[in-house]
């Protein structure tokens, strides 16, 4: 009756078995392909979410750069168109009563295509302006036209005439948006009468910038294919092996101890390598233990029935032992898991508070580099600012001695003008003299002589009284000239002084926000220690998984403790086995279900 139900059992269990294994085979592929799709999924989504961000961030970037570089380029051709004009003719921007635009006494509305050879080269175009009226341009209407016509906007005169350069990214000319540059055209006395235009159309720069945005995106979605299948290899090469140590579970589920650990899985260094070697040892250890039980089971045989009792506990004992190697196994499965996914988040968690000391000490440097920047553009600004000081007081001692000489020089024409009405008075008295000296008859001739010598003498001296007169007065044209272009000077100065003042206020307020940069830098080395606080207390957490680990192993030295007191006991019930034939059957049924080479 025993032997029935335990055939019975056995029956059971092969049907257990293939139903097992036809359900593990169907599993497979999905299984495979779940945890491929996972792991490809988490190497691609950071991935992607970085590559669009970098997208996004360089596309505003190009888009901002270019714009700046248009508009500092038209700000240069403008400059320098306009420095070329005041180079190659002197004097002031006028128009006549034609309308005519002057430079000096050059007409330059003759000149029109003078202008041509700044833009020859470019896309961009160029306008004169003598207040909101076009004068001068390189621009051309549909018809191949100057568009001498063109009018500015007022807003933009009236910005124009403080003495700013005008920038605008939208400008309306002739239907056609341009990006353009206004730049002040100023005349001797520094007053402003026209503008210098420069501009491209907007059509351009957005041309450009698409084309480099296109490049842009098709690199992104090269790397992005290559990241996929380099993903798509490792992910797939990761999931064949899972799927293998899987398998393996399954096999040692339903008994089969015949399978062998891909020698490629037992190769690798990572985890899913030492999963495997585990894996490998239980085999083996198994293997060993059901050819132990077999040999027993032949011993126990032989023993006997009067030793039925003893192994009734043996099987007991079995039971229990298989409990807690089953146990063990389960608690190994899962401490390697948790010790993991502590060992990558720890990985990661060390790289991040590297990248984050690196960018802490790389911020430190800069604040620091900024600091001494800041401190020396304060010194050199003091310096500047003394500096001018001095030639402040130069200037007033420069103005006050020629206020002097201004002085002297009049002084110099008054004593011309004595000298003048000295020498008249002398001619006269001479000519007087020459007169009595004519009546005198011949007593009178050697005084006639000298009264002609004295005529002659006040002669020469009237005529070098009226060269004194006119280098004076020349002098003094001169002198007041100077006078005025020191005043003028001391304006100039005047002005300056104060964008010293207002350069320096804006260096205090650079240094300022270096101040701030510091304790900012000082707050992201606080977090920095935050986070390194955090990655210990992981640490500790890893630790207590590893006392957990060593108390497994202590259950598992348990475990052979009992192993062997059942071994002991089996020798015991050695020496009586030939009366244990039927729990031998019964146990030789059991190891059945392990398929072993």
């Amino acid at each position: 009756m025993r032997k029935n139900v335990q055939n019975k059992d056995n029956i059971n269990n092969d049907n257990t078995n293939n139903n097992t294994s036809g359900d593990n085979k169907e599993k497979k592929s999905s299984l495979l392909c779940g945890i491929k799709a996972k792991l490809i999924m988490t190497s691609l989504l950071p991935t992607v979410v970085g590559i669009v961000a970098v997208l996004i961030l360089a596309i505003v970037n190009i888009s901002q750069g270019m714009n700046t570089e248009a508009v500092n380029g038209l700000s240069l051709l403008g400059q320098a168109t306009k420095a070329s004009y005041d180079n190659e003719y002197t004097g002031d921007w006028r128009v006549d009563n034609n309308g005519n635009l002057f430079k000096g006494d050059v007409n330059l509305s003759q000149k029109q295509d003078g202008i041509d050879k700044f833009t020859k080269d470019g896309d961009a175009d160029l306008a004169v302006f003598i207040g909101v009226d076009c004068k001068l341009t390189s621009l051309r209407d549909s018809n191949n036209k100057r568009m001498l016509s063109l009018k500015a906007d007022d807003k933009i005169w009236e910005a124009v005439q403080k003495g700013n350069t005008y920038t605008t990214s939208h400008v309306d000319i002739d239907g056609t948006d341009y990006t353009g540059v206004y730049i002040p055209l100023k005349n001797f006395s520094g007053s402003v009468v026209g503008m210098m235009f420069s501009g491209q159309p907007r059509t351009d720069i957005t041309t450009f910038i698409m084309q480099k945005i296109i490049a842009l995106i098709s690199v992104s979605i090269v790397v992005l294919i290559v990241v996929i299948v380099v993903a798509s290899i490792i992910s797939t090469k990761l999931a064949n092996a899972l799927v293998s140590v899987n398998n393996l579970f399954i096999a040692l589920a339903n008994g089969d101890l015949t399978v062998d650990v891909n020698k490629s899985i037992l190769a690798r260094k990572d985890e899913i390598g030492q999963m495997a070697q585990s894996v490998q040892t239980l085999i083996d250890k198994l293997q060993e233990i059901v050819a132990n039980l077999q040999n027993t089971a032949s011993e126990l045989y032989r023993s006997g029935e009067d030793m039925t009792s003893s192994a009734n506990q043996s099987s007991k004992a079995t039971e229990e032992i298989s409990s807690a190697v089953e146990d063990i196994s389960k608690g190994a499965v899962s401490q390697a898991e948790e010790i993991q996914n502590a060992s990558a988040q720890i990985a990661n968690m060390g790289e991040l508070i590297s990248e984050i000391v690196e960018k802490v000490a790389n911020l430190t440097k800069a604040t620091d580099a900024m600091g001494r920047a800041g401190d020396t553009s304060m010194s050199t600004m003091s310096e500047l600012s003394d500096s001018n000081d001095h030639t402040t007081e130069s200037i007033n001692n420069i103005a006050n001695q020629i206020n002097i000489t201004n002085e002297s020089v009049g002084r110099i024409g008054e004593a011309a003008a004595l000298i003048t009405n000295i020498a008249d008075q002398t001619s006269l008295l001479a000519l007087n003299a020459s007169i009595e000296s004519a009546r005198a008859g011949e007593a009178g001739k050697g005084f006639a002589v000298v009264a002609s010598e004295i005529q002659k003498l006040a002669s020469q001296s009237d005529e070098a009284a009226g060269e004194i007169k006119e280098i004076i007065e020349k002098l003094q044209s001169e002198s007041e000239k100077t006078v005025e272009d020191m005043n003028n000077t001391k304006v100039l100065i005047h002005e300056q002084v104060g964008k010293l003042d207002a350069t320096k206020n804006s260096f205090i307020d650079v240094s300022d926000g270096i101040a701030v940069s510091r304790n900012e830098t000082a707050v992201i080395k606080n977090n920095a220690g935050s986070c390194d606080e955090a990655r210990k207390q992981i640490n500790d957490v890893v630790s207590n998984l590893s006392a957990i680990s060593e108390e497994n192993a202590a259950s598992a030295q348990q475990t052979t403790a009992s192993m062997q007191e059942l071994t002991a006991t089996i020798n015991m019930l050695a020496e009586t086995a030939n009366g244990l034939m039927t729990v031998s059957e019964q146990l030789n049924k059991e190891v059945k279900f392990f398929k072993v080479k």
